[in-house]
């Protein structure tokens, strides 16, 4: 009986609640504002911090992040977990979008990128990551095109056939709500891509995933449980951003 009672209330919200209100709910925690002075003191870290590090993703426009749980060392929000590893996915996401669509990405705008969701989009202090909403806002700020879909037929299509670029955010177990959410950049080239799926090469290191047939695919294996979509963002080309949208 406790079992099953257990096993109801972990997969309510993925089976019973639609997936607009869930996001909805989700980007109601912003109005629960990082104070200025964390977001300054977090810029000041990670700055320092990450213009320490030679990572790969500084110098070739071809590489995204994919390790996200090595970012302990990167501040986000004022939550008990501040920090990337712990609630950056959708950051992670949007930077590996925007360096795909522009082709550059540095230290600078990646710390720039942190203070403006912790500004414009950290849930609960950033507890919850970032609002999936407000990673679509700072893309059309930048100027660019985006279509969110919530599962639908038509949006899923249209952004499957005309997306590049696509940020998706899924429960990691659609019967259990206790694992989370995570969410990640697709690329299309020759089949979808995930990046930041966890995924390892044989020497251990944290890379991009194998590519995937169709989208529904590769969004079927961003975690190792059977995944839920929750929202699709596709990405298009309009006027984009410089360089220096990070840092707005």
């Amino acid at each position: 009986m406790r079992k099953a009672a257990k096993t109801f209330f972990v997969s309510f919200i993925p089976k019973y609640i639609g997936n607009k209100t869930v996001i909805r709910v989700y980007h109601m925690l912003t109005w629960i504002k990082v104070p200025r002075s964390v977001r300054e003191r977090n810029y000041r870290h990670n700055l320092e911090n990450l213009r320490k590090s030679k990572k790969a993703v500084w110098k070739d426009a071809g590489v995204c992040i994919e390790n996200q749980k090595q970012w302990k060392d990167i501040w986000f929000g004022a939550g008990r977990h501040h920090d990337m590893m712990y609630s950056g996915c959708e950051i992670i996401a949007a930077f590996n979008a925007a360096k795909t669509m522009q082709g550059a990405g540095s230290p600078e705008d990646m710390a720039g990128l942190i203070r403006y969701f912790e500004a414009k989009g950290a849930a609960l202090w950033g507890t919850f990551g970032t609002s999936p909403l407000a990673v679509a806002e700072y893309f059309k700020r930048c100027g660019f095109e985006v279509l969110l879909s919530y599962g639908d037929r038509r949006t899923m299509e249209a952004i499957e056939r005309d997306s590049f670029v696509m940020i998706a955010t899924v429960y990691n177990d659609k019967c259990d709500i206790t694992k989370q959410i995570h969410t990640v950049c697709i690329t299309r080239k020759n089949g979808y891509v995930l990046h930041n799926a966890y995924v390892r090469d044989r020497n251990g290191d944290y890379t991009a995933s194998p590519s995937y047939e169709t989208l529904e695919n590769a969004i079927a294996h961003i975690s190792n449980e059977e995944t839920k979509l929750i929202c699709l963002l596709g990405i298009y080309r309009s006027n984009p951003c410089t360089q220096s949208a990070y840092r707005k």
